[in-house]
């Protein structure tokens, strides 16, 4: 049976650029739960720094792996979704990991179940390897923020195929991706297992960067009044910590 005749339940996507320090890393955790029903994509962006040897070296673990320029990382996503054949796909950072026990449990829902989106918990670690949080799901607070673990969010290949990320964002469009889907009535079902470990670090933690693309999504995907209302909470949450204090 050839790859293209495989049922996958899961299509795990790693987008890579340069990821040489971490990426094995990230291999062996995906390696931790690689199976018939488990497909692997990598989408690499040309790398030079030996990211390639390292993937190449694994053998039979990567089903798809294309090495070509892209646009930015949403791009490479975007390429990487629409080769994914499985019912689910799940984005890996080339730096972060996949946690088996929760993520097999996580196979369990989607294969009884068969939820449009799934969303469990991340676990965050700093940069030292020293545990610093867990993050959970809340769809509501999309409203104001990105509230849905995107490492730990199971999305069905019909949803993210069909909505896809635009690209015209750098660093925040996956929060663009997640609020549309809120906002068109999409159901997120919710987890409490955790499926992934993400490291800080990397291409997100521009701060100013992050903040002047989640305003300007907000303001694109929540129209003008939404919108106003949204802001005049926050400012209103504001003056309530400011008496606290």
């Amino acid at each position: 049976m050839s790859p293209e005749e495989k049922h996958y339940l899961v299509s795990i996507v790693t987008v890579t650029k340069n990821c040489g320090p971490t990426i094995a890393r990230t291999l062996e955790s995906v390696r931790s739960v690689k199976s018939h029903d488990v497909q692997y994509v990598v989408v690499d962006g040309e790398s030079t720094d030996g990211t390639l040897d390292i993937i190449r070296g694994q053998g039979d673990l990567v089903d798809i792996l294309i090495s070509e320029k892209d646009s930015g990382i949403y791009n490479a996503m975007n390429k990487g979704a629409a080769i994914a054949s499985g019912q689910y796909i799940l984005f890996l950072n080339g730096d972060d990991r996949i946690v088996a026990e929760g993520f097999n449990r996580a196979k369990v829902i989607l294969d009884k179940n068969a939820p449009e989106l799934l969303a469990c918990q991340s676990e965050v670690f700093a940069q030292n390897g020293s545990k610093d949080s867990v993050i959970g799901p809340s769809p509501w607070l999309l409203l104001f923020f990105n509230s849905i673990p995107h490492l730990a969010t199971f999305v069905s290949a019909e949803l993210q195929k069909k909505y896809k990320f635009r690209e015209t964002f750098r660093i925040a469009a996956d929060y663009d991706l997640f609020l549309r889907m809120f906002l068109k009535g999409h159901h997120f079902t919710l987890s409490k297992l955790i499926t992934s470990v993400h490291y800080r670090g990397g291409f997100s933690n521009n701060l100013a960067k992050v903040v002047g693309e989640i305003g300007q999504i907000r303001k694109d995907n929540l129209g003008a009044v939404l919108y106003s209302l949204t802001r005049g909470i926050e400012r209103l949450n504001k003056l309530k910590k400011a008496f606290r204090r």
